[in-house]
């Protein structure tokens, strides 16, 4: 049974020129032009995978897989992106994105990267999810031996006693939230509850509603009480997850909260005091932000009484192969797997990537890695984007122009060369009947064979050959 595919891309003879080329790969595609015609597509027919351009008009690629994972949060999702485009890159996995793939692509090894996608997934749907943690997370079982990262356990360890209010920066993927877990378990407030909010998710329309909560008859619809997660965090901890994302009209209602550590719910007119623990994390320069008049100075120092800077995967030194090990155990336990080892080349490979996505990135490939290995993880194991790394480690470093459209041109003449070169065959190198049976004139078959760099000593073999080609 064939693969459904779905190619978002906004310039109709790329898109179509691109589902072409992999039908001939033997997959069924579909193509359509906007993130809000995939959406509806996708309800009325979810495909098995979504090759989705970043650049798109109104609703962008990051916001078109944001909706398609809240749609069907099991379809594989493969992002086109540029060197210029890695941190959209870096969210797009974040959200849920099985790859990334850089620009230009060769058609050939599109289809073989989609083909790799599609056997994670089908092999995931068929075993057994990992079970959440039950256990509060420590800083013991935290995986990493670099000294920078040993010194911050220390201080989660001497700082999580204490009632303070911290501050966790690093790069998306470095293991914000599991620093504030940490916090969290080792605090006096472990038998309350510790709610997670994500900012950068979060619509401006519902930021009352949700954090402060609502009264019965509120606003239309509002048919019950409800409590905000500040209530639900009562005694605990709340951990705003990138609050750089906040709107400035957030900060200023998140402000007095903090400042009186009591919320009205929408609709009230009575103050509910709050015994919360406040923890926030950005991977963004607040300074900066700051600076342009994009982020409070003054929530800044409300929220920065205790701060905690995560160094990237990049600069842990040791630490790959560390978490490489960790996962490969992980892995095999939760899929009943026995794959014994990461192969030295496969290990160079890992070691020589820059990771833009950090710990989290190393986690999903490893992860598919695993899934699609037997004994051993071998370079043909990872993604594409990881094997194409130069020995600079310049990960993402590759030309990059173009887009879908670049994708969708190469594979173009790929695919019209390969037809003259087959009609070419069929009429035993006879160039004018070639020309008939394709529909052009004598002349502009002779400038494709120049541009397709097909002499006439190859042509001369088509006299003698087989008309498949082979």
């Amino acid at each position: 049974m064939k693969a459904n595919l779905l190619i978002v891309d906004d310039e109709p003879d790329a898109g179509r020129l691109l589902a072409q080329v992999l039908r001939e790969q033997g997959f069924a595609v579909r193509w359509t032009a906007s993130g809000e015609a995939a959406l509806k597509q996708i309800k009325q027919a979810p495909p098995d995978l979504v090759l989705l351009d970043v650049v798109l008009p109104k609703m962008d690629g990051v916001e078109t897989l944001r909706r398609i994972k809240a749609l069907t949060p099991r379809v594989a999702v493969i992002m086109i992106t540029g060197q210029e485009t890695v941190k959209t890159a870096v969210q797009a996995m974040k959200l849920g994105a099985c790859d990334y793939l850089p620009k230009p692509l060769v058609p050939n090894q599109l289809g073989g990267v989609i083909r790799q996608a599609l056997q994670v997934q089908a092999m995931e749907q068929r075993t057994l999810k990992i079970a959440p943690r039950r256990e509060p997370v420590k800083p013991e079982e935290m995986v990493g031996q670099d000294l920078s990262l040993v010194a911050i356990f220390d201080l989660v360890r001497r700082i999580a006693p204490q009632d303070v209010t911290v501050l966790i920066r690093g790069e998306s993927g470095t293991g914000k939230e599991l620093i504030a877990q940490s916090l969290h378990s080792l605090s006096p407030r472990r038998p309350n509850r510790f709610v997670t909010i994500d900012c950068a998710s979060l619509p401006e329309a519902l930021f009352e509603s949700e954090l402060f909560g609502y009264e019965r008859g509120a606003f239309t619809g509002a048919e019950t009480v409800k409590e905000g997660w500040f209530e639900q965090a009562n005694g605990g901890t709340l951990f705003l997850d990138e609050i750089g994302n906040l709107s400035p009209t957030a900060q200023a209602k998140l402000l007095r909260v903090v400042q009186d550590r009591a919320i009205r719910r929408l609709g009230s007119q009575h103050p509910i005091q709050l015994d919360v623990r406040l923890l926030a994390a950005t991977n963004q320069n607040l300074e900066d932000l700051m600076t342009r008049g994009l982020f409070r100075e003054d929530l800044f120092h409300r929220l920065n009484v205790c701060m905690i800077h995560l160094p990237p995967l990049r600069q842990r030194d040791g630490d790959i192969r560390l978490l490489t090990h960790f996962f490969l155990e992980r892995f095999n336990r939760a899929f009943g797997k026995t794959v014994q080892s990461i192969s030295e080349p496969a290990m160079e490979l890992l070691n020589r990537y820059p990771w833009p996505g950090n710990v989290r990135e190393l986690e999903n490939t490893m992860k598919a890695a695993i899934l699609l290995s037997e004994t051993e993880i071998a370079p043909e194991h990872l993604p594409e984007r990881i094997r194409r790394v130069d020995g600079a480690g310049e990960g993402l470093a590759v030309q990059a122009a173009g887009g879908l459209r670049e994708v969708s041109r190469r594979a173009a003449e790929e695919v019209e060369k390969q037809l003259v070169l087959r009609t070419l065959r069929e009429t035993r190198g006879n160039k004018k009947a070639a020309a008939a049976r394709l529909g052009i004139d004598y002349k502009t078959l002779f400038n494709k064979l120049k541009a397709f760099q097909v002499t006439n000593e190859m042509i001369e073999t088509f006299k003698g050959g087989k008309v498949n080609g082979s």
